[in-house]
């Protein structure tokens, strides 16, 4: 047994020599990974240490079953062994082990409990299965050499929960690792409806992500943080308009700007059968210049708020509500046409705030003095006019 690990280490160690880019002061570089450890047995965890020396620091009760054997070897792979099926890292488990630099958890772990890893400052690459549906409050805080999370799939990572945002190792490692590769474009498998708060944060090496139209809800702060990013691409536009973004940082767009629809760039959008646009669902989108909604019944919540680069917007004459700061920020937005020939209702004071200087709103010839006099649009009353 000690023979195989110490070959397994053996390739480890090559293929980190084998790394000729600069270094970026962690002894990787951008496009480079840390190889894993490998798959352990479902009751063992394997781990190397950046001394070759024994674990500065374990819990041996914070786990769900029983260590028998720690088995240490000089130049190669470590070993946890346990009486059963490990399925839960538990509380501090692994807290404040500063010598640990690669860890590899068995496929069957559900679990890794508060602060389970935190404070293992040399922590460099860890390998995860597929069973992992929660990560308590700190498990990761500190971990700030973390450099390589291996992952099985998009999809597994999806279903985690993180209690905060030091529950997620993307905090400190930026980005996942699938066939010892970083992932830099993400694609949601078509089966998941539903990201979770902090799925995605501080994905910082993350440059375009793809959605499927089975998304319905995004949590909070799922992409805050992820600066690189800079485009997303959605499968269906009516799908996208219906998802529940929690908070600005749940929506991509806000730090991506760039919208593709199917692989093209969107800069016109047309929104034809679509009735209702969630809140923030295009929020600071920069490439969209014109948005054709002529379906369109409500507008919710900082809908477009920031699309700095729209300049027009035609909606429909079903169109009844318009809520809070809907179309703020739009700086470049100098034409609004309503079919509508009743007023919509407006659902604050800043719907329209920030448009560009002189912005005209167009409205049926019948309907010009019922705008006028609406006690949502009295305000804009020098701005309206016929539709021509």
């Amino acid at each position: 047994m000690k023979h195989i690990f110490s070959v397994l280490f053996a390739v480890v160690a090559l293929a980190l020599v084998g790394c000729e880019e600069p270094d970026n002061g962690y002894g990787t570089t951008p496009n480079t990974t840390i190889p894993s450890l490998g798959t352990p047995a479902d009751n063992e965890i394997w781990f190397t240490t950046i001394d070759n020396f024994n674990l500065m620091a374990l819990n041996d009760e914070a786990f769900d079953a029983t260590i028998t054997d720690i088995e240490y070897s000089e130049f190669g792979i470590n070993v946890i062994r346990f009486d059963k099926t490990l399925t839960t890292i538990g509380e501090k488990a692994f807290f404040n082990c500063r010598n640990i630099n690669n860890i590899s958890l068995p496929t069957m772990v559900t679990t890794i409990g508060d602060s389970a890893f935190a404070e293992c400052i040399q922590l460099e690459c860890m390998t995860i299965g597929d069973k992992i549906t929660y990560c308590g409050a700190k498990a990761f805080d500190n971990c700030i050499s973390l450099y390589s999370l291996h992952i099985p799939s998009i999809g597994d990572w999806c279903r985690i929960e993180f209690a905060d945002t030091f529950a997620n190792p993307l905090y400190h490692c930026g980005a996942f690792v699938l066939n010892n590769k970083k992932v830099k474009d993400v694609v949601i498998p078509k089966w998941i409806k539903e990201i979770k708060p902090y799925a995605f944060y501080n994905y910082s090496q993350m440059s375009s992500i793809k959605f499927p139209k089975s998304i319905e809800t995004i949590g909070v702060d799922a992409f805050a943080g992820c600066e690189g990013l800079s485009k997303v691409d959605v499968e269906d536009i009516g799908a996208w308009c219906k998802i529940v973004f929690d908070g600005e940082t749940a929506n991509p767009l806000s730090l991506a700007g760039t919208l593709y629809i199917n692989g093209q760039k969107a800069t016109t959008l047309s929104l034809e059968g679509v009735s209702g646009i969630s809140s923030r669902a295009f929020i600071r989108c920069s490439s969209i210049q014109t948005v054709v909604a002529e379906d369109i019944i409500r507008i919710y919540d900082e809908a477009f708020r920031g699309c700095t680069s729209l300049t027009k917007v035609t909606l429909g004459e079903n169109t009844k509500d318009i809520y809070a700061r809907a179309f703020m920020g739009c700086q470049e937005l100098n034409s609004v046409t309503i079919r509508a020939t009743t007023p919509p209702t407006l659902f604050d004071t800043y719907v329209f705030d920030y448009n560009a200087a002189g912005r005209t709103f167009y409205v049926p010839s019948s309907a010009v003095e019922a705008y006028k006099n609406d006690i949502c649009w009295v305000e804009y009353a020098d701005y309206i006019k016929a539709i021509q």
